[in-house]
């Protein structure tokens, strides 16, 4: 074999070489490519459910407060209709007793009707994030369950009306869940909206969360957890933080930024 064909050999093996290094590049960015594509799809399809399930939740939450407008409040009317035809016709200890119960029912009434309101869709439209809260914090301060307080620094043309509705479903589980598990006295909220941020803080002086509980997204608040809260704020673009020591209660911060118009 002479010069020229050791030099051609190489040469061919040289190429040879950079095509195969060539082609597994090409198969390399060709996979990461598809792999992204998929992991694209794959979050859209999740958005797409997750935004059904939302259509489907608020669709049952109008329902129910259909019901408790129509059904229930109408009979809490009928039966304080029934007591008023009934007092006129009993002793004054009576009366005394038929008085008291027709107040019971009169807040039993307005209860009703706050939470048929608080559960319609379009009644966050017309009275808007900052009276919704405040209404549902009244309600609780009335029943006794919390000492409540609400520091209001928010302007309502701030978010849109569907951050407003994520908002407000948001701060009605963590409502829930200082009723239910923190074994909370007190429940403080902090509304705030700056240039194009809105802060939407609660604050319990209620049991905590344990260090061991901290960390799963799954146990650390009562029902689905964190995860919740989590996946309504990725719909929005939102963010939060969760600070909270064992016997020491717990404040939860979310952040957002309006949509731009």
């Amino acid at each position: 074999m002479t010069i020229n064909d050791y030099e051609l050999f190489i040469l061919l093996g040289t190429s040879l070489s950079f095509l195969l290094i060539a082609f597994i590049i090409l198969v390399v960015v060709l996979y990461r490519r598809s792999q992204l594509k998929f992991e694209m799809e794959k979050q859209a399809l999740h958005q797409a459910l997750l935004q059904t399930e939302v259509e489907i939740r608020e669709q049952t939450l109008q329902n129910i407060s259909r019901d408790l407008h129509d059904n229930f409040g109408q009979i809490a009317s009928l039966i304080k209709i029934n007591l008023n035809l009934l007092s006129d016709q009993l002793s004054d200890k009576d009366q005394k007793h038929i008085a008291e119960s027709k107040e019971h029912l009169k807040r039993l009434i307005g209860d009703i009707r706050s939470l048929s309101s608080a559960l319609a869709h379009d009644t966050l439209a017309k009275q808007g994030l900052a009276k919704m809260i405040e209404a549902d914090l009244q309600r609780v301060s009335r029943s006794g369950a919390l000492k409540v307080s609400f520091n209001n620094q928010y302007q309502e043309s701030l978010i849109d009306a569907q951050q407003s509705v994520f908002l407000y479903r948001m701060f009605q589980e963590l409502l829930n869940n200082a009723l239910k598990h923190a074994q909370a006295a007190n429940f403080k909220v902090h509304l705030k909206g700056e240039d194009q941020m809105l802060s939407l803080k609660v604050k319990d002086d209620g049991i905590g969360i344990p260090k061991d509980k901290l960390h799963n997204q799954k146990h650390s608040l009562s029902g689905n957890g964190l995860l919740n809260l989590q996946e309504r704020c990725a719909m929005i673009g939102a963010d939060y933080s969760l600070n909270s020591k064992e016997g020491e209660g717990t404040e939860i911060e979310i952040r957002l930024t309006a949509n731009q118009t």
